[in-house]
């Protein structure tokens, strides 16, 4: 009696784990899970400004955007971080020690205290509200969420919601992060959110997380590293609907090869 109990057990835990891989393999390879956005090109690939246009003026600043406009850029890409009174800034290093020779951390500093810091352009660490006057200006923004960690970042989601929903700019925004824990918090909590996961692994799709993850956030895009966009990745994420857009391509031959729906460059002059 107890063996053939066990044997009942054993066959229904074995049909749930075969339903469960079946149901996991046509979310992963058939169900098409990316949404519509409008402001690709069919023609070409869209170039994003990566951090504004870094070769004409310092990295994520408001001058930097402004230079890449000025260049026929179609769409800006730049981080964010918090403060330690909870202002999202726009800025990509956990610290000022590469851009202002200062060993001092975003999170530990008030944005009272970023101010005093100027670069050598006279620019300064601006706040996501000041990018808003040059939103009508481009095609599209891809905000980046800045984490060291699984669980850092997280801070950041609140403050960006209600600035998303305070400027009525959805049909323009895609958020993106290396931390899918962080796109699925956000996506829980605003799914029209158009999402856009970064990779950087040297093997895709070699690790049981990465796939995981990858049917649980269910991304609008894929970025990913121009070295990995072999044909196998992009046929896959075209089925799924989603949108590849690659980093950091700064050379016009990889431009040129790259089947792909945009690109984030520091030289936007070498690729328009």
């Amino acid at each position: 009696m107890v063996f053939s109990l066990e044997i009942t057990l054993l066959t229904v835990a074995a049909s749930v784990i075969f339903v469960v891989f079946l149901i996991s393999a046509y979310i992963f390879f058939v169900y098409k899970w990316g949404r519509p956005q409008a402001y690709y090109y069919k023609d070409r690939p869209f170039v994003f400004g990566h951090r504004g246009s870094p070769t004409k003026a310092t990295e994520n600043t408001i001058k930097s955007f402004e230079e890449s406009i000025k260049q026929g850029v179609d769409g800006l890409e730049f981080d964010i971080r918090m403060t330690k009174d909870k202002k999202i800034v726009i800025f990509h290093d956990s610290d000022l020690q590469r851009l202002l020779e200062v060993d001092l951390k975003i999170k530990d500093l008030n944005y009272s205290q970023l101010k005093q810091y100027s670069f050598k352009d006279k620019t300064n660490i601006p706040l996501l509200d000041e990018i808003v006057p040059l939103i009508s200006k481009v095609r599209a923004i891809n905000i980046e969420i800045k984490s060291e960690g699984t669980y850092s970042g997280h801070g950041v989601i609140g403050p960006l919601i209600k600035f998303l929903n305070t400027h009525n700019i959805d049909h323009k925004i895609v958020v993106s992060s290396f931390n899918p824990f962080i796109l699925w918090r956000l996506k829980r909590k605003r799914p029209q959110t158009i999402i856009g996961l970064l990779y950087i692994r040297k093997k895709f799709f070699t690790t049981w997380d990465n796939m995981v993850w990858m049917m649980r956030l269910r991304p609008d895009n894929l970025h990913i590293h121009y070295s990995l966009l072999d044909s196998w990745v992009v046929r896959w994420a075209r089925k799924k609907g989603m949108r590849i857009n690659s980093y950091t391509i700064n050379d016009k031959k990889v431009f040129d090869l790259a089947k792909i729906d945009g690109v984030f460059t520091d030289n936007i002059e070498y690729l328009k």
